[in-house]
């Protein structure tokens, strides 16, 4: 089957290799000239795993191709997957421009064949169908074409596996046709796959993002509970992930979310609700929960260390998530932003082993962005882990103790041996648990619940 991808970000590029790689002829086109180019070369401008492997061999087999200018390969596609970019603003409204771009750029076809153009990319309730309308209102009466929505459900980090091993497939259609050639095309994926209404499948996707958002807050909200009580939250969360009307995913305890959708479509639902007359005031609350950690950490910081606007803080980790370069509403620049606030003369060192590159581009001035963690972590006062890369486990407590002034580090993510390291010298003060007081230093007196300072 001929099938063109428009647009070659993390979701269009992986669909478009994956169905080549499950023998199609596909055809991805994109605006960003720069990117084509990179692609018709087999490589990949994200730090996505098997991803450049997947298009390397299947440019190589002939199956996959790129360009800028998707004319021709929509007048040829049997299918068309639309998968540009929605980016929404403060208020939650999402721009559709890149979208109706697309849409306008079909032109009429020959032989009579039945067009099928599926919606990817996240958009609001109802887009589908006005997609739909919009080409019917253009095209001949001989262009029969059908618009269905199949949102995406791919995880940066884990895409290329979540395509091929997908948790379900939603396939959203007014077309019994259109409906029984999508599903055959997605039987070859072990996922289940799931026919309803196209208004009922964009839904889907803005739930499914805004729950998880709602889980995670409500994680960090009772990790702050923990902390003021003298309580363990991760022995509290792993309680209450194995209650199997809850789940194990999507608890663990730290700086908040970010990324490219949960934010997002957070946002698109609440003006989406509003607009609706169905107040999410749920999503709300968590969004408003999500945005004051940062403070949250500077001020376990300031309980810490003394006059940080005189000492130089450490940033471990840039990206919104291990195993992707991807900085779009992460949490390290929310932190940044706050520490540069709330302390006006603090040195802000930072390393990311997958984001150094795309950081450099939006990180405020006056943020040294380092090649190394031993580089970032040199004549550190303080180091907070913002991501957990695998690379920052293994850093030894004399490593820390060593490289930084003082040890003190602020586990964000939970992810480092806080017993073992503060057993060996390194304060080590995590999330939703109060910090253990190394052997060797003497403890000082507080009021439960209250941190401890190491200055």
């Amino acid at each position: 089957m001929k099938i063109t991808v428009v647009g070659a970000g993390i979701v269009g590029l992986t669909t478009a290799a994956g169905f080549a790689d499950l023998g199609h002829y596909v055809h991805c086109a994109d605006i960003d000239t720069a990117k084509i180019a990179t692609l018709s070369k087999g490589a990949v401008p994200y730090h996505e795993a098997g991803l450049e492997s997947l298009v390397a061999r299947n440019v190589s087999a002939g199956r996959l191709s790129f360009g800028h200018d998707p004319s021709k390969a929509l007048a040829e596609a049997e299918m068309t997957f639309l998968a540009v970019g929605t980016p929404s603003e403060d208020s939650g409204e999402m721009s559709l421009g890149a979208l109706w771009s697309v849409v306008d750029r079909f032109e009429p076809w020959t032989g009579g064949a039945r067009r099928i153009v599926v919606i990817k990319s996240t958009v609001p309730i109802g887009t589908a169908e006005r997609a739909e309308a919009r080409l019917r209102a253009r095209l001949p009466a001989g262009c029969a074409v059908d618009v269905a929505s199949i949102p995406e459900f791919m995880r940066e980090g884990s895409a290329v596996r979540d395509f091929f091993e997908p948790t379900r497939i939603v396939i959203g259609t007014a077309s019994a046709e259109a409906a029984e050639r999508l599903t055959q095309l997605h039987q070859r994926l072990p996922g289940p796959i799931m026919a309803t209404d196209r208004r009922s499948a964009e839904l889907a996707k803005l739930a499914a993002n805004a729950y998880l958002a709602v889980k995670i807050s409500f994680a960090n909200e009772i990790a702050g509970l923990a902390e003021q009580t003298g309580a363990d939250y991760p022995s509290v969360a792993h309680s209450m992930g194995l209650d199997p009307r809850i789940g194990p995913h999507f608890l663990a305890a730290g700086l908040g979310f970010g990324g490219s959708c949960l934010p997002k479509d957070a946002r698109a639902i609440v003006r989406i609700a509003d607009e609706a007359g169905a107040p999410q005031t749920v999503v709300e609350a968590a969004m408003r929960a999500n945005a004051m950690l940062p403070l949250r950490m500077v001020r376990k910081l300031e309980a810490a260390l003394t006059d940080p606007s005189r000492r130089k803080v450490t940033l471990l980790g840039l990206a919104f998530k291990p195993g992707t370069d991807d900085i779009r509403e992460a949490p390290s620049l929310r932190l940044i932003a706050e520490l540069k606030r709330r302390h006006p003369g603090i040195s802000i060192a930072a390393y990311d082993p997958g984001a150094n590159g795309s950081a450099k581009k939006v990180v405020p001035a006056g943020v040294d962005i380092c090649d190394s963690a031993e580089e970032a972590l040199r004549g550190a006062d303080a180091a907070i882990v913002v991501t957990e890369w695998r690379e920052f486990r293994q850093i030894k407590a004399d490593d820390f103790k060593n490289w930084m002034n003082r040890p003190i580090i602020m586990d964000g993510r939970n992810a480092l041996d806080a017993a073992a390291l503060n057993a060996q010298g390194v304060v080590c003060i995590g999330v939703g648990r109060l910090p253990a007081v190394p052997k060797d230093a003497a403890p000082v007196p507080r009021k439960p619940g209250e941190l401890a300072s190491q200055a």
